[in-house]
C-alpha cells in the first residue's frame, strides 16, 4: 500500500529556489533543493518544467464574457427583464438574479455592478445604446442570459477562464494545502497557522505559475505486513508569474 504525501513549495520573491519554502514555513534543505529538481540553472518556471520533468500551468488572465440584449423588438408596454445564471461551478443549483426595468436603460442601470450573490465580489457591468444592452460578466466567470422572449440576446465575446493561480485565488490556495502539512490538533489546544506573507513567502497581489510533479519511490517491502508498496509524492510549486529564477 502506498504512503502519499502531499508538498507544496512557495518560491521566495527573489526567485532563489534555495529559499523556498514549504507549507509548514520551513526553508527546503539542500537535499530537498536536489530531490524535487531545483538546483539547475534555469531561467524561469517553464524550463524549469521542461528541465525538472513538471507539468506546468501557467498563469494567463481571464477573458470577460460580454452578451448584448437588443430589446428593441419587445412590444411597447411590457416590462423587459434579464436573469444572469452564473453557472462556473457546474453544480445543479447555479446562482441566478433577474433585474427588470421599464426602459433598456433602466435595466442596464439596474444590472450596473450588481452580483448575484451578496459580497460574492463578481460584479457584472452593463450599459444601454439604441435599446441595445451590453453586459459584462466578471473574470471567470461563465454566464447565462435569459431575457423576455421577443429580446435577441447575443454573446458576442466568450469567456476564457484564467490558468494557473490568479492572485485573487492564491491565498485561498495556500490555505487549503497548510491544512494538510501535519497541524492537525488532536489535543485540544489552539493550532496556529503560519502567516501566509510573513512565514510562507507568498506575495500579495501577485499571479503564480503552478508546477506539478508525482514523485514514486522505489518498490519497498514491509516485512510486518508482507507486502511491497510505493512512496507517492505529489509536488506543488509556485512562482510568480515572469519571475526569473536565479
Amino acid at each position: 500500500m502506498a504512503n502519499t504525501k502531499d508538498t507544496l513549495l512557495i518560491v521566495a520573491a527573489s526567485g532563489d529556489m534555495s529559499a523556498a519554502k514549504n507549507a509548514a514555513g520551513r526553508t527546503i534543505s539542500a537535499a530537498e533543493v536536489t530531490l524535487y529538481g531545483l538546483g539547475g540553472s534555469e531561467a524561469d518556471a517553464a524550463a524549469l518544467a521542461t528541465a525538472s520533468g513538471y507539468t506546468l500551468d501557467a498563469f494567463a488572465a481571464a477573458t470577460a464574457a460580454e452578451f448584448t440584449v437588443d430589446t428593441t423588438g419587445v412590444a411597447a408596454g411590457e416590462e423587459l427583464f434579464v436573469t444572469l445564471i452564473d453557472v462556473t461551478a457546474g453544480r445543479r443549483q447555479f446562482p441566478r438574479k433577474s433585474f427588470r426595468g421599464a426602459t433598456a436603460a433602466a435595466l442596464a442601470t439596474a444590472i450596473n455592478g450588481a452580483e448575484l450573490e451578496a459580497g460574492d465580489g463578481k460584479a457584472y457591468a452593463a450599459a444601454e445604446a439604441a435599446g441595445v444592452v451590453t453586459i459584462t460578466c466578471p473574470g471567470d466567470v461563465i454566464a447565462k442570459v435569459a431575457s423576455n422572449e421577443d429580446a435577441v440576446i447575443v454573446n458576442t465575446t466568450a469567456a476564457v477562464l484564467s490558468t494557473g493561480l490568479p492572485a485573487a485565488k492564491a491565498g485561498e490556495f495556500v490555505a487549503s494545502k497548510t491544512t494538510k502539512a501535519g497541524r492537525t490538533n488532536r489535543v485540544g489546544f489552539p493550532v496556529v497557522e503560519p502567516n501566509q506573507i510573513a512565514d510562507l513567502g507568498l506575495q500579495s497581489g501577485v499571479d503564480y505559475d503552478v508546477l506539478t510533479k508525482q514523485i514514486v519511490s522505489d518498490v519497498k517491502f514491509d516485512k510486518n505486513t508482507g507486502a511491497s508498496y510505493q512512496d507517492v509524492e505529489q509536488v506543488t510549486i509556485i512562482i510568480a508569474d515572469g519571475q526569473a529564477i536565479v
